[in-house]
């Protein structure tokens, strides 16, 4: 029985002597009352969480929350550290005080501990104690030199978590500033690469007008230049996209008037697909044709639609009209009023047009409100999204999950730079791209002990977060015929939270869904039959169950899922798991 699960919500079931009372939120007085009968019916061997706060001798009080206090004795043998938070296990109890003794979480013998940190040369407080209880936990050696190197890690770091620096320390994870940040967003689900990669789409516009608001206006078109450097690859000729085998191209022609001209602009294609759809289909999609290509071999973007879709109709023919004004041949302009160039195509006009921001007072003005305009910032958020996100079809190719990283983290340190030369490394959106970069290479990290990787999914409407991990074991790596199994965790808007748990061996194949919501459910089951024809075209045997996630029970982070396997873990196969199933 833990008790500090009683305050976590208010509305939430709470079972009082096997009686399940009613959801309808209590009142102060009520939660006190049901706590301190909970209390008085502890019996000995339950256990019970809270803060010491106080010492006396043996009587100690430990605060359960803020409102609520409980009392009671201790050996005085055994060192406590006031503010610690602790589990004790109840002694004794007479209804009106209690007898507890500390609770380690791997339940290990108390002798032990005192034995490995006598060996060790340690004092034996209360930090020490835990400290090798957590390495017992997490099934590492409790030796000198273990505890030892240990010890003065929890010294490098002392305001951090000691669970969160031994986890690390076993899983071989450099422990820095960086990582420990990271290692600890992870544990509270607060790791999602989408998050922050919506974050820079949305503030790039912000620095060009801090910059034009500091009267820094050639920094600010100078910003703009290595922004779409970044991420037009810096291009203004040869391939932009691809319809098919066909060819588009961008070929910038300077005439005498001054204006541009743009040849020979193919269409490229792509498929909008239903997300609902997508969610349960991802996995099992790797060979469904794929009808696109990138900007090139090193960046495998995916294009838009024939009439691209970013912007509304009006707003490509105001976008026309400006590129117009600022020197765009006729047909150009109607090429891009009629939707027909793709947001890369686009934005390399315009990273061309910018060399010549100051030719006249006119064209400044023009330039200026054109880069202030909603055309230009959704058009470059949208280019900034198809290059930062991946479809769902092509999850399943390692090689372009590869390729989405590699180009993340190089475009993401570019993006920094220019933001030091636009002298706003300081700037929030500084903070996200640097965030990016740590969470990129953390991922990698956690890739040399087990097969996990986010999934930033461009989704048809809106996009959505996904983890995917492949759980394994020796015992699995050493059987050719052993089950292999997955975990893809996707948070959709209109799905919400979707847990789906892959099980495999050989030709079997076993989905358990888990859904928060009824309708989102329904709807999965009602798609099911889709993946069932999908494997069974690849040879597959699907077995689905469906199950809604229990109302009391705690969202689990995707690192503690990893944690919560075995504590010895090997180095995976990458090619253990078969990704068309």
């Amino acid at each position: 029985m833990n008790l500090g699960n009683i305050f976590k919500r208010d509305t939430q079931q709470v079972r009082a002597n096997d009686t399940v009372q009613t959801t309808e939120p209590m009142s102060k007085a009520e939660r006190l009352y049901r706590i301190r009968s909970e209390i008085r019916n502890l019996a000995p061997g339950q256990t019970i969480q809270g803060t010491v706060v106080s010492r006396d001798g043996s009587s100690v009080q430990i605060a359960i929350r803020q409102d609520m206090m409980v009392s009671a004795r201790i050996d005085q043998s055994i060192n406590l550290v006031l503010g610690q938070n602790m589990s004790f296990e109840v002694k004794a109890n007479n209804g009106s005080m209690l007898a507890l003794s500390p609770l380690y979480a791997n339940m290990a013998n108390e002798a032990t501990v005192m034995r490995a940190l006598n060996a060790a040369g340690l004092p034996e407080t209360a930090n020490n104690i835990e400290m090798v209880a957590v390495m017992m936990e997490e099934g590492m050696p409790i030796d000198r030199e273990s505890l030892g190197n240990i010890s003065r890690l929890l010294m490098d770091f002392p305001t951090q978590n000691p669970a969160s620096l031994i986890q690390m320390a076993r899983l071989g994870i450099p422990v820095n500033e960086s990582t420990i940040e990271q290692f600890e967003m992870y544990q509270n689900s607060q790791h999602q690469l989408l998050g922050s990669a919506e974050t820079v789409m949305n503030e790039l516009p912000g620095i060009f007008h801090e910059l034009m608001g500091e009267g820094k206006t050639a920094q600010a078109y100078a910003f703009y230049e290595n922004v779409l450097d970044i991420f037009t690859d810096g291009k203004l000729d040869g391939m932009v996209g691809q319809a098919g085998t066909e060819q588009a191209q961008i070929v910038k022609t300077d005439t005498a008037d001054g204006t541009v001209v743009v040849k020979d602009a193919q269409l490229a294609v792509s498929e909008n697909q239903n997300a609902a759809d997508e969610a349960v289909l991802a996995m099992a999609d790797k060979e469904t044709p794929d009808k696109t290509t990138g900007l090139s071999e090193e960046q495998t973007n995916v294009q838009d639609t024939a009439k691209t879709p970013v912007l509304t109709d009006r707003q490509w023919n105001a976008l026309g009209d400006m590129l117009k004004e600022l020197g765009v041949d006729e047909n150009t302009a109607r090429q891009i009023k009629n939707g027909e160039l793709t947001t890369s195509q686009a934005l390399s006009l315009i990273r061309g047009l910018l060399s010549k921001a100051g030719a006249s007072q006119s064209h400044a003005r023009m330039m200026e409100q054109m880069l202030n305009s909603r055309e230009f910032e959704t058009l470059l958020k949208a280019e900034v999204g198809r290059q930062w996100l991946i479809e769902p079809k092509d999850v399943a190719d390692p090689h372009k999950v590869e390729q989405l990283y590699e180009r993340i983290r190089e475009q993401s340190a570019k993006l920094q730079e220019a933001l030091q030369t636009a002298g706003k490394a300081d700037a929030p959106l500084a903070k996200s791209v640097q965030n990016i970069q740590n969470n990129v290479d953390f991922m990698n990290q956690l890739n040399h002990m087990f097969t996990y990787v986010q999934l930033p999914l461009k989704m048809m409407g809106n996009n959505a977060h996904g983890d995917l991990y492949v759980y394994t074991n020796k015992k699995n790596l050493a059987a050719k015929d052993g089950n292999v199994s997955a975990l893809l965790h996707l948070d959709m808007e209109h799905l919400g939270a979707l847990d789906v748990y892959v099980t495999m061996q050989q030709n079997k194949v076993t989905t358990n869904f888990t859904l928060q919501d009824e309708s989102s459910l329904d709807l999965i089951e009602q798609h099911i039959s889709l993946l069932n024809d999908r494997l069974s075209k690849r040879g597959y045997d699907l077995k689905a169950q469906f199950q809604m996630k229990e109302e009391e029970a705690q969202e689990e982070s995707i690192l503690n899922t990893i944690l919560s396997q075995e504590k010895n873990i090997s180095v995976l196969s990458r090619t253990s798991f078969d990704m068309r199933a």
